[in-house]
């Protein structure tokens, strides 16, 4: 039997801001499989040419020249706007995802990133991924995360409350003398 020809179409994006950077451990995703996964953030005015005709191609490599589009599932550049996070509004978010392998992590210059401190919800990056055709449950056509390569530090994004905005300080009261009720707390806590 004849090995099939990869119809993938492999590609490096623009510079994006991460979300939900799980590349060193991974994550659990809804049906319950284990895989390492990236959110893409970019700017409204980024240029996304690049992804967009990768998710064509891929598509019709895939089902051929001729495949109806408008029949496939391709939205995988999607609104912030409607996600409804405050760090995705008026930004586009792209995801992408593997559970092949830990994908690489590098800085500008090759170095590997060990320390997973360092990539985290806001730092600037590229990120190398392949749009690739998938037939099931549906047909469309999905990134697959590659690689990760830090290009900056970033303002770190606010993915939750911080403890201060949920909690007020509290009065420490002076500690009171409990020398002479041990032996009535004997026993309560055990």
């Amino acid at each position: 039997m004849a090995k099939k020809e990869f119809t993938g179409v492999n590609l490096t994006t623009p510079m994006c801001r991460l979300a939900f950077p799980f590349v060193f451990s991974k994550t659990v995703n809804l049906n319950g499989k284990e895989e390492y996964s990236v959110a893409m953030v970019f700017e409204k005015d980024a240029d996304l040419g690049k992804l967009k005709q990768a998710i064509i191609q891929a598509a019709k490599n895939e089902f051929g020249p001729d495949v109806d589009l408008k029949t496939l599932d391709l939205k995988r550049i999607r609104d912030g706007n409607t996600m409804g996070r405050e760090e995705f509004k008026d930004k586009w978010v792209v995801r992408a995802k593997t559970s092949l392998g830990q994908p690489g992590v590098v800085d500008k210059q090759l170095n590997k990133i060990i320390d997973p401190s360092e990539i985290y919800s806001g730092v600037y990056a590229h990120v190398n991924i392949t749009a690739k055709a998938y037939t099931l449950p549906s047909r469309g056509v999905t990134f697959y995360l590659n690689h990760v390569q830090k290009v900056k530090d970033g303002e770190p994004f606010s993915m939750r409350n911080q403890p201060k905005d949920v909690f007020e300080e509290l009065e420490i009261p002076a500690a009171a003398d409990t020398a002479g009720n041990d032996a009535e707390l004997s026993g309560m806590f055990s």
